[in-house]
């Protein structure tokens, strides 16, 4: 103890225990040890050890032994268990209060698997249990009776177990018996006991029902159902059951009235229509009118199943009734607790199954939208987990009707409400599939999806397993519902970043989609430039993990794609990779080894062959030993292959040739485009030299136009002088325009007149 501080300090007191407690704890290890010791000295057997430690052991080992009893009875010869169940019998009463708990949750698991002629010793053993003045031993071991009553010999049910039920009922008994009365009742329905025996228990049932203690009455009510389930068809003891129900339903203890209403809700499956038209659908209704303040919570938790149980009451009741039921789930869903609110979102699509489809947009759909923005992430969580099944009751209603909600939970800040929605997430995207329409407008519906998909799939689940593995699961049927503009544009784009910088773990499911979407593509230029960048930035990266992962993408197509496709595409630069300098990358090669040969069934290339055996041969002289490992294991199987090759005839494959069929239909279809786009491209060349050869001949004939007319008629006079040009010129006025030679010419001679007429003499 440090100094200055006082020995009654009590915080020392209780952080460190007194020299008596070290004292002790260290002779107790001391005491385990000794005890562990004895019975490796004397060489003991599991179950003699059981037995030992059950005697002489400390508590901590008694825990021990008993909680892995169920082992050692299941490992163990029956000759061999009934030591230990006798020891049990014999000291278990003597144990501490804890140890004879797990005595209780040991024996039910071991129960199973002991042998009928064993049980027995458990009747008494679980008798002197129940005898014990301990709270905490009456419930645990109650179930160690109820489980003994399913698995006992029909022989001692009969001549022991009823007289032993009966006389636990009496008034005289202890509480805690009187309700261990009541659950072995419906134990024995359960057993399907025979009419005779049932009689004398159901004669006991009134007085039980009509018990002092709440409890008693309490677990009554609780065994009603399989009473009914028994004897639904005696019309005696039926009547006798609804009576004891309906004076239970008005009980003054809320216990007892919350047992009544839960069996007279059960109930309405067992009996005819009338019982639930007549007596369980009023009785539901006045509760829902005026829940009384215990009850409210059972209400609430039990909304949809209760409903559910009256559908057919609450349909032909009229919309009255409907009014009333929503109402009540509304309020309840809007005003209510967080319980409350999780609870109506837990409940929504048994809600929405019990009332017609026609209901949901009027007064289901705005609880729908509520509960998906709840403050309580419980709430959002129960939505998110039931969206699925509200989608299939919809039927063809559900795209319109359920994608803002499906789109908000999508984007929703908690992780957990998103995982959850991804679980399901194929039935909604599936249901919207195939309501929607198809071409351009199934098109512009999905792109809506688009962006809450692509920003869950780059930022929230980019780096998390837990994550991206079950959104993987979903990707692969993205093919169905976006086009491939989207699968090349947006998703392939985020899919190959994952590939280079996402969990290694998945790998080889991101480069399975990656292929399978190019696989739908459907479009061999598109998958041409893919393929392309897969190999260059991939299988000739400079990084080793991106070539580790170019295996797992040949891996991928030699699933989606035919063999031929992928000697063609990929054979020569995955047998590069025996060259890398990186072992890691080398021994991965070796195990995808088999599979190159495989891909090489007939009729395969002889060159190819030839270069499969050189990157063999070069490996096995690999000088890294795992390398070596690896290759040997590969060269046998590559070896099998071939003897496989040579001695049998190969059946034909039909799904590889099916898929050869579908690939060369589409280079064929791509190859008819190219020379449509060709043929479109001269088309278009020759249209445009037309055109241009058509505008200078216009040109030409405007000019030539231009001529003529100005020919018909006489030019204004000059108003310049006449300007004199060399010999072989032409005079024309200043300003003035150019004019043909025979404009000029007549301008001359008119000229010449008028000087001629002013140069005459005067009469």
């Amino acid at each position: 103890m440090p100094r200055g501080k006082p020995s009654d300090d009590p915080f020392y007191a209780h952080e460190l225990p007194g020299l008596d407690g070290l004292n002790a704890a260290s002779a107790t290890c001391k005491y385990e040890e000794n005890v562990c010791a004895y019975m490796e000295e004397q060489g003991m057997a599991p179950c003699e050890r059981v037995v030992y430690i059950l005697q002489k052991g400390s508590d901590n080992q008694r825990r021990t032994v008993l909680e892995h009893l169920g082992v050692t009875v299941a490992d163990g010869a029956a000759n061999e268990t009934l030591p230990i169940l006798q020891e049990l019998n014999e000291s278990m009463w003597q144990l501490e209060v804890d140890v004879q708990i797990t005595g209780a949750a040991a024996i039910k698991v071991a129960i199973p698997a002991l042998p009928a002629q064993h049980l027995n010793l458990l009747i008494d053993l679980t008798d002197t249990m129940l005898q014990l003045k301990e709270d905490r031993l009456y419930e645990v071991w109650s179930d160690v009776y109820v489980l003994l009553l399913k698995h006992l010999p029909e022989d001692v049910v009969y001549n022991r177990m009823i007289d032993v039920t009966l006389k636990k009922g009496e008034l005289s008994e202890p509480v805690y018996s009187r309700v261990l009365c009541c659950r072995l009742i419906g134990g024995f329905c359960d057993r399907a006991a025979s009419e005779v025996h049932m009689e004398r228990f159901l004669e006991k049932v009134p007085a039980l029902c009509q018990d002092t203690d709440r409890s008693v009455r309490a677990a009554m009510c609780r065994q009603f159902y399989v009473l009914a389930s028994l004897m639904g068809g005696s019309v005696v003891y039926r009547e006798m059951i609804i009576r004891e129900l309906f004076d239970l339903l008005l009980d003054e203890e809320p216990e007892v009235t919350k047992a009544a209403f839960v069996s007279l809700m059960d109930l309405a499956d067992v009996f005819e229509p009338p019982f639930r038209k007549e007596r369980a659908y009023p009785v539901f209704k006045e509760y829902i009118k005026k829940p009384p303040p215990a009850m409210d919570t059972l209400l609430t938790e039990n909304f949809g199943k209760y409903l559910w149980a009256v559908k057919s009451e609450v349909a032909s009741a009229g919309d009255s009734d409907v009014e009333l039921f929503t109402q009540y789930y509304t309020a309840a869903s809007e005003d209510g607790p967080p319980a409350t609110r999780r609870a109506c979102a837990y409940n929504l699509p048994a809600v929405c199954a019990s009332l017609p489809v026609y209901y949901f947009n009027m007064h289901l759909h705005p609880v729908l939208k509520h509960l998906a923005s709840d403050s309580h992430v419980e709430s959002r969580v129960c939505i998110a987990a039931g969206l699925h099944e509200i989608t299939k009751l919809l039927g063809n209603k559900s795209y319109t009707v359920l994608k803002g909600t499906f789109i908000l939970l999508l984007q929703d800040k908690d992780p957990v409400v998103q995982k959850v929605l991804i679980q399901n997430m194929n039935v909604v995207l599936d249901a919207f599939s195939s309501q929607v329409g198809v071409g351009e407008e199934k098109e512009r519906y999905f792109s809506q999806l688009v962006p809450p998909l692509l920003q869950y799939l780059e930022t929230t689940a980019a780096t998390s397993i837990a994550k991206l593995q079950p959104l993987y699961t979903h990707l692969v049927h993205f093919p169905n519902y976006f086009s491939s503009a989207y699968l090349h544009g947006t998703f392939l784009p985020v899919l190959l970043k994952h590939l280079k910088n996402g969990p290694r773990a998945l790998v080889p499911q991101c480069a399975g989609i990656i292929v399978l979407f190019c696989r739908k593509l459907c479009n061999t230029a598109l998958e041409g430039d893919v393929f392309s960048k897969l190999i260059m930035d991939f299988g000739k990266s400079k990084s080793y993990w991106n070539r580790l992962s170019f295996i797992e993408i040949c891996r991928a197509t030699l699933r989606h794609y035919s063999r031929r496709y992928f000697r063609e595409r990929f054979f020569e630069h995955a047998l590069e990779l025996s060259k890398d300098p990186v072992s890691a990358v080398r021994r991965r090669l070796c195990m995808f080894l088999p599979e190159l040969k495989r891909s090489l069934k007939p009729p395969a290339e002889v060159e190819l062959m030839a270069n499969l055996i050189q990157a063999v041969s070069k490996l096995q002289t690999d000088t890294n030993p795992d390398v070596l490992e690896a290759i040997r294991t590969a060269s046998k199987q590559v070896d099998d292959i071939e003897k496989e090759i040579r001695t049998t005839e190969f059946e034909k494959d039909t799904t590889d040739a099916e898929k050869e069929i579908e690939e060369q239909v589409l280079k064929e279809a791509a190859m008819e485009q190219d020379k449509l786009e060709r043929r479109q491209k001269i088309r278009e060349m020759l249209q445009n030299d037309r055109h241009e050869k058509n505008s200078q001949e216009g040109k030409k004939g405007k000019r030539c136009s231009n001529d003529s007319s100005s020919s018909s008629r006489l030019p204004p006079a000059p108003s310049g002088p006449i300007v004199r040009q060399p010999v072989g010129g032409v005079s024309q006025p200043v300003g003035s325009r150019i004019v043909s030679p025979g404009v000029r010419n007549l301008e001359k001679k008119t000229r010449i007149s008028a000087l001629r007429a002013s140069s005459a003499p005067k009469r």
